[in-house]
């Protein structure tokens, strides 16, 4: 029975076979229409992608190349370090300052350009950083799989930075790449140079304060020992002094244990005591007039870099100012030795911020004419194929209702 049932099931009726073979017939008349529509508008489609594409073409043959410039630093920067430094440039203090420093030149267009971008990325279009070799390319030796990796390793310690900058035209890079230059060299280490003298402040007031905070205390340890030295003094008591030539006291800290010693040995340690703690609360005090002084002096500093930031000042101009401040502490040598350790750093960070080539190449940009006309074709040949059928079925359904 059930096999009966299985070959009633497994047979087609002429029917069926009739209805299959026309309907692969009309997919295959359907995928044949296809052909035909495509072939009746190929001139059609064939212009509505190709002039596009050549348009693009031409008008991107045609616009100005943009230029690019690359000053090399040998800076080694870490990542930490490497972000600050794009903050600081990229900040608007500093930022305003280059623009206005364009537009005193002339360079309105590069001004305008550089002050209409509202994110860090649009900036990165006229100057831009980077970090050569990257950071996460950085291999451990540990890890080194062989010496190529190893060489790596050790290249890795010796980074340099690169400041790209890009301009419109080949004539006016220089001059633009120059001001960005300045900026990057004698005006960004202004902001560090901020930080740092904050720093140092808040150092000296912690230094002071301690300084401050242990005085009561070393005041009353002295009033204590010269009170016990008096009375020591004033004891009579006989023979205490005379103890056998063969006993021999020791102890780890004579100031914990001087109770334990002979009379006069007491008066002795009592003394000494006295004597460290005055020289201790004099060094003090010597500490805290020299911390006042670094304090007066930094706090000088600073206010004169507030003072002239939102200038367009330079760090030659800040080494200038300290040079003049030495004949003010002409007298105070302390001051003035500090005086000159600050300008010999600052010397060393304006001759470091130096960059390996002084007249870099300028490099024309590539304009990616082939890639861009491309995908224009792309984008044209698949809107005048889908528009061509469009128009077909158009047609079809006006000869319908006529």
């Amino acid at each position: 029975m059930s096999s009966s049932e299985n070959d009633g099931s497994s047979r087609q009726t002429p029917g069926s076979v009739v209805q299959e073979g026309a309907n692969f017939y009309e997919d295959e008349i359907n995928l044949m229409d296809y052909f035909r529509v495509l072939w009746k508008r190929k001139w059609f489609i064939l212009l509505v992608s190709i002039l596009p594409a050549f348009v693009a073409g031409l008008a991107i043959f045609l616009w100005p190349r943009d230029y690019k410039i690359t000053f090399t630093y040998n800076m080694g920067l870490g990542e930490k370090a490497f972000r600050v430094l794009e903050d600081k440039f990229y900040s608007t203090e500093n930022l305003e300052k280059l623009v206005e420093k364009l537009q005193e030149d002339g360079f309105d267009r590069c001004a305008k350009k550089l002050a209409e971008p509202k994110t860090t990325e649009d900036l990165k279009e006229f100057v831009s950083f980077e970090i050569s070799p990257p950071y996460f390319e950085d291999i451990k030796p540990s890890e080194a799989k062989d010496f190529e990796e190893l060489q790596k390793s050790l290249q890795t310690k010796e980074t340099l930075l690169f400041m790209h900058v890009k301009a419109k035209s080949e004539e006016n890079i220089q001059e633009i790449a120059s001001f960005c230059r300045k900026n990057f060299e004698q005006v960004i280490p202004l902001y560090s140079e901020r930080e740092e003298l904050n720093n140092k402040i808040i150092s000296l007031k912690e230094m002071m304060a301690d300084i401050e905070e242990a005085r009561y205390t070393l005041d009353l340890q002295l009033e204590g020992k010269k009170t016990t030295l008096e009375k020591l003094k004033n004891s009579s008591f006989e023979g205490l002094d005379k103890l056998p030539s063969d006993i021999v006291l020791q102890f780890n800290n004579i100031g914990d244990n001087s109770a334990f010693l002979p009379l006069p040995y007491q008066i002795q340690a009592a003394e000494t005591q006295i004597i460290n703690l005055e020289e201790q609360i004099s060094a003090n005090k010597e500490k805290y007039d020299y911390y006042a002084g670094l304090l007066k002096l930094n706090e000088k500093l600073i206010s004169y870099i507030k003072k002239v930031m939102p200038s367009y000042c330079t760090l030659e101009q800040f080494h200038s100012f300290l040079t003049n401040m030495l004949i003010e502490y002409g007298e105070n040598n302390q001051l003035q030795d500090y005086l000159k350790a600050y300008i010999k750093r600052t010397e060393n960070k304006i001759a470091n911020a130096i960059p390996l080539v002084e007249k870099p190449k300028v490099y024309p940009l590539a304009k990616g004419t082939a890639k861009k006309t491309a995908i224009v074709f792309a984008i044209a040949l698949m809107l005048s194929v889908f528009t061509a059928f469009l128009l077909e079925g158009l047609k079809k359904s006006q000869s319908r209702l006529s």
